[in-house]
Parts: C-alpha cells; sequence; structure tokens
C-alpha cells in the first residue's frame, strides 16, 4: 500500500506521523528519520511485522508498506487528527 500523508510543510502531521508508527511498533532505521520536518530522502521504519517507508521530496510526504501495517499507522495518524 502506497498513500500521500501530508505536504512538505505541514510539520504538525509528520509529528503525528512519527507518534503513529511508534504506535505500530515502527523505529527508524537511522538518526535522521526522527528530524522534523523529515529530512528530503527515503527513511526506512521497522515493525515487528513489515518495513514501512516513508519518502520525502520537495512537495509531499507518503508512506508505503504491507497494507494491514499501513492502515493500522493511517487510522492512528487519522485518530489523532
Amino acid at each position: 500500500m502506497r498513500t500521500d500523508v501530508c505536504a512538505r510543510e505541514d510539520v504538525d502531521t509528520q509529528a503525528a506521523l512519527l507518534e503513529a508508527l511508534g504506535s505500530a511498533g515502527a523505529v527508524p532505521d537511522d538518526d535522521t528519520a526522527g528530524e522534523l520536518p523529515f529530512p528530503i530522502g527515503l527513511h526506512r521504519f521497522t515493525a515487528p511485522d513489515g518495513t514501512l517507508t516513508v519518502f520525502v521530496d520537495a512537495w509531499g510526504v507518503d508512506l508505503e508498506g504491507p497494507d494491514e501495517l499501513a492502515q493500522r499507522v493511517l487510522a492512528h495518524l487519522t485518530a489523532a487528527g
């Protein structure tokens, strides 16, 4: 599953996404993935039941990963917003 999460400038949603990733047990594979706003590039988060990828470019932030895991993160993100 791949979905657009927010605009690059939307730091509040990026912070909520970090929280949602943590609620799914996903931890960043590197230190830069915890920075806000997310640095431009590809960031991997490893959870017990899969790997999620957050892709950031000049325009937006996308989330990709196994359907069930990505949907759990999105559900938490939606509940937080």
